[in-house]
């Protein structure tokens, strides 16, 4: 315990992290660890009842639900997205993909900045119902794969349809309560104080509740003690490993190897990994699944950068507490990793987001309605854009044709397809 408290408070302080709950589940035992505030402005700590925004780590949580519908027969994981969305019924790309496709990130939804990133605090039982016929009435997106909150959404919905009740209400009764995660809820009261760092230091922001984006990681709060029961489970159950099937996808550097179904897969030196992170305006969650260790790693941070804090603790904790290395994030350009970068050049494009890519020197020059950013190859379709940047440090290429040129730009997961000239 003072060992993991000694390591959490070096690394938090390090990374200007205010306030953070490490735990670690190992062969039944779990040792937990907190670090500083959990409001800098009251000055109250951080205790392991804290409760912190868990982002998308929702979307894991919703999968297991939509995974325990199946297994009850409430629905199965080939039936066509409409058939459990039904605002989608004249939708056909919705006719077509299936739910495992929505948990696999690979519907081919429609997929816009407009509806993606739309936090806004829209509540009531009809909040998911209103967003499927805003993805409804729009044009499907020509790409293989892309992480999207909407696609989330819309299994929230599905599990609605299935059980009769608002999804919030079938996820404490399915989910929450039978595996003891009571202190999970879907609520701003009682939760610790997101902050970010700007010039002026850590600064408190509002933290984030936008219902109509719940089952994307909106508005869930947890702590770290549920976190590690919900691994339990995860870990305990044989059904679940369904979860961690790897799905056709690509490797996002800096997120993951490959993308299972609601779960992210790592290879950790010698070991399969997998996990998910939560990713809010100045808070961040990250939880690590072992099973062959019998192993589970969480942590909660409410500052911006927890997932670099996150890095940083289980690369220490990997010999010692799991035997074995845990590779650090690699950032080193090398001018000609990439090959030849015309390749690149071209847009990539949703309806209402670009990103134009041309070639200056070494570099390719990324231009959005923000401005231009110059990235750096790190191999062959990572590029580094910011290193300072503990989240979205690259952008990453993929789905390269038969001549080399990439069809597709992830910037952070979201895919954007590539224009035909």
């Amino acid at each position: 315990m003072t060992e993991l408290a000694d390591l959490l408070a070096e690394e938090a302080r390090r990374h200007r992290v205010p306030g953070a709950v490490l735990g670690v589940l190992h062969d039944g035992v779990e040792s937990f660890a907190c670090y500083g505030l959990a409001n800098t402005r009251t000055g109250a700590p951080v205790t392991v009842d804290s409760r912190f925004g868990i982002g998308s780590l929702t979307k894991s949580m919703v999968a297991t639900v939509v995974l325990r519908l199946a297994r009850e027969g409430q629905l199965s994981l080939d039936d066509p997205v409409a058939a459990h969305v039904p605002e989608l019924v004249d939708a056909g790309w919705a006719e077509r993909a299936s739910v495992r496709d929505l948990l696999a990130n690979r519907s081919g939804l429609p997929l816009r900045a407009g509806i993606e990133f739309d936090f806004s605090r829209t509540e009531g039982d009809e909040a998911l119902a209103r967003l499927a016929a805003r993805v409804a009435a729009e044009e499907p997106t020509a790409i293989d794969w892309s992480y999207s909150n909407a696609g989330w959404a819309l299994a929230g919905r599905a599990i609605e349809v299935a059980t009769g009740r608002v999804w919030e209400e079938a996820m404490r009764e399915l989910l929450f309560e039978p595996s003891g995660m009571h202190a999970t809820a879907f609520t701003t009261m009682g939760r610790v104080s997101p902050h970010q760092r700007t010039g002026d230091g850590l600064v408190p922001v509002e933290p984030l509740f936008a219902p109509i984006l719940g089952p994307a990681g909106a508005t869930a709060v947890s702590t770290a003690a549920d976190l590690l029961r919900f691994a339990r489970l995860q870990l305990a159950d044989p059904g679940l490993a369904a979860l961690r099937e790897r799905q056709p996808s690509p490797r996002i550097h800096g997120w993951f190897d490959a993308w299972c179904l609601g779960w992210a897969y790592f290879r950790w030196g010698r070991l399969d990994v997998w996990g998910w992170d939560g990713l809010l305006s100045g808070e961040r969650a990250a939880l690590r699944l072992l099973p062959e260790r019998n192993a589970a790693v969480v942590l909660l941070a409410n500052g911006d950068a927890g997932r670099a804090l996150f890095r940083s603790v289980v690369a220490e904790l990997g010999p010692s507490e799991f035997d074995n290395e845990v590779p650090r994030l690699q950032l080193d350009t090398d001018a000609g990793a990439a090959g030849d970068l015309t390749r690149f050049a071209g847009a990539y494009a949703w309806p209402d987001d670009r990103v134009d890519v041309i070639v200056r020197g070494t570099s390719l020059v990324l231009t959005t309605a923000a401005g231009e950013t110059e990235a750096a190859p790190v191999d062959e379709r990572t590029f580094l854009v910011d290193s300072s940047d503990p989240d979205n440090a690259t952008v990453t290429f993929a789905a390269f044709d038969a001549g080399g040129r990439p069809q597709a730009l992830y910037t952070m997961l979201w895919g954007l397809p590539r224009l035909v000239a």
